[in-house]
């Protein structure tokens, strides 16, 4: 009997324990750039970028525990990309050209990055998505394109010979300013700025017994 009370009062210990912790398991997707004239392809370095900033989820952990009240968020945040995707826990083989439904199948959420690339400007967008395929977070950045003014002169030195010796003249010639336009660039500033909305969570994603109703 003693025996007996003690298995419950363990079980029960553990289950509210387990309750009060969540594992967050998060896919950094690869990155989708539209180009001007309507091409659809990704970026390497973007790709770097993007899945490095994903690491840094010390905003996500601030929200979360925003969630629980007095208590304290208890859970950990790992987060994967397309080099080990395969060792998340049940993991199960899909086609990650649609990462989101992917994220269903395994049960992870889902980051994904669009940059829709401009003349004038381009616009960074990340979407985060939960193990359900909701949106819970959004975050987007503009980069803009700079002008700078490239001056145009010339410098021309004829020597000169004549009998009372040689010299030289100096014929100094200007034009207007050339305007170069630098095309807008996505910088590691532009995907840290991001950060602070992609991982700013709605209260929904905070799954553990502690969270606020």
């Amino acid at each position: 009997m003693l025996f007996i009370l003690f298995f419950f009062l363990f079980s029960t210990a553990y289950a509210q324990e387990r309750s009060n912790y969540q594992v967050v398991q998060i896919y950094v997707d690869i990155t989708e750039v539209h180009t001007p004239d309507g091409k659809v392809g990704t970026s390497n370095p973007l790709n770097i970028m993007i899945a490095e900033e994903a690491q840094r989820t010390t905003i996500l952990k601030n929200t979360l525990n925003r969630y629980t009240g007095v208590k304290t968020w208890q859970g950990e945040i790992n987060v994967y990309d397309w080099n080990n995707i395969k060792h998340m826990p049940a993991y199960k083989k899909c086609n990650y050209n649609n990462a989101v439904s992917c994220g269903i199948q395994n049960n992870h959420w889902t980051l994904r990055t669009i940059v829709s690339v401009g003349e004038k400007y381009s616009v960074f967008t990340v979407f985060l998505y939960d193990e359900t395929g909701r949106v819970i977070a959004s975050s987007d950045q503009t980069a803009w394109g700079t002008i700078r003014w490239k001056p145009r002169w010339k410098l021309t030195v004829i020597n000169e010979q004549s009998a009372f010796g040689g010299g030289k003249t100096e014929i100094y010639e200007r034009w207007p300013d050339e305007m170069e336009e630098i095309p807008p660039l996505i910088t590691p500033r532009t995907i840290n700025q991001a950060n602070f909305g992609f991982y700013s969570v709605k209260k929904s994603a905070c799954r553990t017994a502690h969270c606020k109703k």
